[in-house]
């Protein structure tokens, strides 16, 4: 029996890789009112939409900005964009390597940092004459913070939903086995490993069983909607290896918060009680630990609490801005 061509099934994968098209994404919210694509700070075009009223038919009301989560997609913000809309500009980003925005040419720019920069460049394309508010969910979070310390002008404040400044796997489903699990599987995951991209690519394409995962851990299952489930694990799939591994890699390493107390943008921490992914410890911990925040706690709320309970999330944001007499 002849020796094993390891090469050579790395080959045959990587052919399949090419071969393979993403799962369609379902689309649950509106068509935009306006699309187009932004330059960011290495010419990476930033796909953007447009949602509600033009900015210039509603001068006294601030635009607001959506960051998703890692490998998400803009439907994570539907109910807030049913919401908000009808009365504010709102403006949905892909990030690049995500969806309708490709993977830049410089692997390197595959960052928290870069995402930020992806914002930025999408906001100035809009020419708002204001700041605007940013609402982030999970790793959309650390992409806000980032913006908020690099552009401190662009924001008039901060919605952080189930988010963390630590590594998010030191207390996920309350155990830090995870840790050690991902951080062996990252170190095996260098740019050229076709082998665990698809290997990664099978595990996520087991949709039923992923799905269950999701649900589990993921969502108030008596609050969302298997819509929302079905799509969040389409576009987890839909997400290149190759973005989502040095994302990941990068949000395993937290933020430090000396930083986070840089940062002087009014912000509202919003954590929900039964997320598991995020626990609301971690949490707690980032609302503290920055210079200016608020903490709301969601008695019965997931990971994506803005889809379980997403007019009370709406709310909340509105009484945030109220108490800190923000513009609206």
């Amino acid at each position: 029996m002849g020796a094993f061509d390891w090469r050579q099934l790395q080959e045959l994968l990587a052919l399949q890789l090419k071969k393979r098209e993403n799962l369609p994404v379902p689309r649950l919210i509106p068509n935009a009112r306006k699309t187009g694509f932004a330059k960011s700070f290495d010419d990476t075009p930033i796909f953007w939409e447009m949602h509600g009223p033009d900015p210039a038919d509603c001068p006294d009301k601030t635009p607001l900005v959506f960051c998703y989560g890692l490998v998400c997609s803009m439907n994570q913000w539907r109910k807030q964009l049913e919401y908000f809309s009808p009365h504010h500009p709102c403006l949905l980003i892909d990030y690049r390597g995500h969806h309708k925005s490709p993977v830049p040419s410089n692997k390197q720019f595959i960052s928290i940092s870069a995402l930020a920069k992806d914002v930025a460049a999408a906001i100035k394309e809009q020419q708002f004459n204001k700041p605007v508010h940013i609402l982030g969910h999970s790793l959309g979070c650390n992409v806000a913070l980032e913006l908020a310390l690099a552009e401190p002008a662009m924001c008039s404040s901060l919605t952080l939903i189930c988010g963390t400044l630590n590594n998010p796997f030191q207390e996920m489903f309350g155990t830090n086995v995870l840790e050690k699990v991902m951080r062996q599987f990252l170190n095996l995951h260098p740019e050229d490993n076709v082998l665990v991209s698809e290997v990664w690519r099978w595990i996520i394409g087991q949709t039923e069983v992923t799905k269950a995962i999701v649900k589990i851990a993921g969502f108030n299952d008596t609050a969302s909607t298997l819509d929302d489930m079905d799509t969040y694990v389409k576009a987890v799939a839909a997400v290149d290896p190759k973005v989502f591994f040095p994302l990941l890699s990068e949000l395993t390493g937290g933020m430090s918060h000396d930083v986070a107390k840089r940062i002087k943008t009014p912000s509202l921490v919003i954590a929900g009680a039964r997320d598991h992914v995020t626990p609301r410890n971690a949490q707690k911990e980032m609302a503290a630990a920055l210079f200016d925040a608020d903490y709301a706690e969601i008695p019965a709320g997931s990971h994506n609490v803005q889809l379980d309970f997403g007019e009370y999330i709406c709310l909340k944001v509105e009484e945030f801005w109220r108490k800190r007499k923000l513009a609206q």
